[in-house]
């Protein structure tokens, strides 16, 4: 080729691909420039917090985990479970715990797995005990046939946690919960919620989470209570007692635990250190029957699919309704019981007067439905007035302590059969938990919708 035409040639070739390149980052300026004219700051990252959070990956869910059980066996303990005699049924404590050990021995969720018998040397320290599983499961269907005293609370926590981080494996503790602190050192008590913090700091430090469940069985035996006035103990014949069962590790390890280990939960849950960055939603506007929207609304984009932007126009005499869909499958399952949301799921909006109509979880009809299936729950919104041309519709679910643990509480567990399931300052231990938390994030999730006034 001469090389005057080869000149030639490259000039052109150089000269195409330049202006290609100028015309496609002229293209993204101009889409930059109109987003910018028709979107606010707040609206931009309500929309880009919403992309992220229904495109993002779901959280790696293990499919086994690493499991210490912690048991105590203080006497404090012994009436939960009483030595077999005929025609006396187990308690429900010991049918329970059988159960839980048996999983976590032959569970196909559960990889490694420890038993630890939990107790108390002359020196007034934590001790835990690794024991094989038979001589665990010996304990709890023939009783604790050893003089043991009572665990101080915070060391018993700490002894656990302590061991269960260096095998980085989930804790499991059993125990009455019952404070016994040293007798010489009665002011243990006053500092009951620092010293609970104190002992689990290195779950708030390692970023583990903390499931509390809580149960009653009939107790038969010598209790011995925290309050020692007028009775140092007594002697009860089938009155419910209180136990509790901790699970602290890594939340999605935690879940693993509490759904597919423990499995039949109780009613009375707790969870602190859980949140989630993201759960799916969509606003429901195409739907037909009771899901179907009412008043001026639809979405922003016709090909949005999660639809998390849309437009909206109350009229004086039409208010605005529409449903909210959201996959809550990820949550522990006390925080999915439709009244448990009823009660504290939050709607916070910003250029509107939002309020939340109604929670419904999914029934056997709708998750026959292909397009309604993948989510777990619908919160009608109603939107009467707005107060800007463009704004944000929030449903947030916060961090609450659940009611029954005050209910489970009391200041003078002395007679229990005056005053049954209920804990010496249990309230204040929780406390103790709930502060570890304080400065994490207010809510356990958040799902935003953008709306923006329709012409």
């Amino acid at each position: 080729m001469p090389k005057t035409k080869f000149v030639s040639s490259l000039y052109v070739l150089l000269l195409f691909m330049a202006l290609t390149m100028t015309g496609c980052y002229q293209k993204v300026d101009t889409e930059n420039e109109k987003d910018t004219a028709t979107t606010t700051p707040d609206q931009k990252e309500a929309s880009a917090t919403s992309t992220q959070a229904n495109n993002a990956p779901p959280s790696a869910v293990p499919d086994k985990v690493d499991v210490n059980v912690y048991l105590e066996i203080s006497n404090g303990m012994k009436g939960f479970m009483p030595k077999p005699a005929a025609g006396e049924d187990a308690t429900t404590f010991q049918k329970n715990l059988i159960k839980l050990i048996s999983e976590v021995q032959d569970g196909r969720y559960v990889a490694s797995k420890g038993f630890y018998l939990a107790k108390e040397d002359a020196q007034s320290r934590a001790v835990l005990d690794s024991v094989p599983y038979n001589t665990m499961k010996s304990y709890v269907v023939s009783g604790i046939k050893d003089d043991v005293r009572g665990t101080p609370l915070p060391a018993l926590l700490k002894a656990a946690l302590e061991k269960s981080v260096a095998q980085k494996a989930v804790s499991i503790i059993i125990s009455d919960f019952i404070h016994g602190p040293d007798p010489r050192d009665q002011g243990q008590f006053i500092a009951l919620e620092s010293d609970i913090r104190s002992s689990l700091r290195e779950a708030e430090q390692q970023g583990l989470a903390i499931a509390i469940l809580a149960n009653t069985s009939k107790f038969m035996g010598t209790y011995h209570p925290a309050v020692k006035q007028p009775e140092v103990r007594r002697t009860l014949n089938g009155v419910e007692i209180p136990y509790y069962i901790w699970v602290i590790g890594k939340q999605e390890e935690v879940q693993v635990a509490i759904n597919r280990v423990l499995r039949n939960l109780p009613p009375q849950q707790a969870y602190f250190g859980f949140k989630f960055k993201s759960v799916p939603y969509t606003a429901l506007l195409k739907e037909k029957e009771e899901f179907q929207p009412a008043g001026i609304v639809y979405c922003s984009s016709r090909n949005a699919n999660p639809c998390t932007s849309v437009n909206l126009q109350p009229e004086k005499n039409e208010p605005v309704e529409f449903t909210v869909a959201l996959d809550l499958r990820k949550l522990p399952m006390s925080m999915q019981q439709q009244a448990y949301l009823k009660n504290n799921l939050k709607v916070k909006s910003s250029g509107s007067r939002a309020s939340m109509v109604s929670v419904k979880a999914a029934d056997e009809g709708i998750k026959s439905k292909p397009d309604l299936a993948k989510y777990t729950h619908f919160v009608r919104v109603r939107v009467p007035q707005l107060t800007a041309n463009a704004g944000t519709i929030t449903l947030q679910l916060p961090q609450v302590k659940p009611a029954w643990i005050e209910a489970w509480s009391t200041e003078n567990d002395n007679n229990p059969a005056a005053a049954p399931k209920k804990t010496y300052q249990f309230n204040k231990i929780v406390d103790g938990v709930q502060a570890l938390y304080r400065d994490q994030s207010d809510f356990v999730f958040s799902a935003t919708i953008q709306f923006n006034k329709a012409d």
